[in-house]
């Protein structure tokens, strides 16, 4: 009887361990180059022969960007920390208004840009027996950035002639909020607010990336937009009217027509880099 009960208590034991997950890794374990940014290399203007700017929507719900979907430390927490409160020791980014970069926007426009009120029914506290006896009152609604799925990159294709490479650039990224009328009616999606990407490096540089291929090589967030991890779709290129191409005559009505636009310019920058050479 007592080998019977010696061998459950085993086996549970056993399961008991089993079922405790273990977050740490057996050894120390720090971000590649010690979690700085690879400076860019220098780029004049006499060697720039080409250069195109591109608007490109990055969506987390996507399989290739699940990544930055990690629970533990998802992109869309890390910069709206770095905007509204700042990481220690490091510079805190600042934020604009719109992709010109021109006017800054404080911490508390932007929230009033995400906060909303809406009418809600309450019990009467003045009859609080009777269940159906409903008043309404005014409430408001805090925001949450985990609601951000969506990131805008506005991006510079430079052909440097002296590498002879055609390289894009990120020069600035903006959170999409969606907008929210007095009813609680959303009215679509627009940028909450633009960072550079230069005051923003320093930062993902030290912010870690879920790597879904390899446990032992971490990844940050500054590797994962400079190795270009991600998918995006493009959404606008630059042009006279300074539009999206959804809002271009020809595609305002239609959204597939748009989507085939965008892939035309994707298009025309691969052929751009591969007309530059003879084989």
């Amino acid at each position: 009887m007592k080998k019977y009960i010696v061998i459950i208590l085993t086996n549970l034991t056993i399961l008991s361990n089993a079922q405790l997950p273990s977050f740490e890794p057996l050894y120390p374990r720090a971000i590649p180059n010690e979690g700085r940014a690879v400076p860019y290399r220098y780029l004049g203007e006499s060697r720039v022969k080409y250069s195109k700017r591109i608007h490109r929507v990055i969506d987390s719900r996507m399989k290739q960007n699940k990544d930055i979907t990690w629970p533990r430390n998802p992109l869309n927490q890390v910069i709206w920390h770095a905007v509204t409160q700042g990481y220690p020791d490091m510079d805190k980014p600042k934020a604009y208004g719109n992709d010109s970069l021109a006017s800054f926007i404080s911490k508390k426009e932007i929230l009033e840009k995400v906060t909303y009120t809406t009418e809600v029914p309450i019990p009467n506290p003045d009859n609080p027996d009777d269940v159906y006896d409903m008043i309404t009152t005014t409430v408001t609604v805090p925001f949450d950035p985990a609601s951000i799925d969506k990131f805008r990159i506005m991006e510079d294709w430079i052909f440097d002639s002296q590498h002879s490479d055609l390289r894009p650039k990120i020069i600035a990224i903006a959170p999409m909020y969606h907008i929210m009328s007095e009813s609680g009616v959303d009215l679509g999606e627009s940028e909450l607010f633009w960072v550079k990407m230069d005051d923003l490096r320093p930062i993902l540089a030290q912010q870690e990336i879920f790597n879904k291929h390899n446990d032992a090589a971490r990844l940050s967030y500054d590797h994962w937009f400079q190795m270009r991890l991600f998918d995006s779709h493009i959404v606008k290129e630059s042009n006279v009217y300074d539009l999206n191409i959804n809002q271009l005559e020809g595609f305002r009505d239609d959204g597939v027509e748009a989507l085939l636009e965008a892939d035309k310019i994707k298009n025309d920058l691969f052929v751009m880099e591969h007309d530059l050479w003879e084989y």
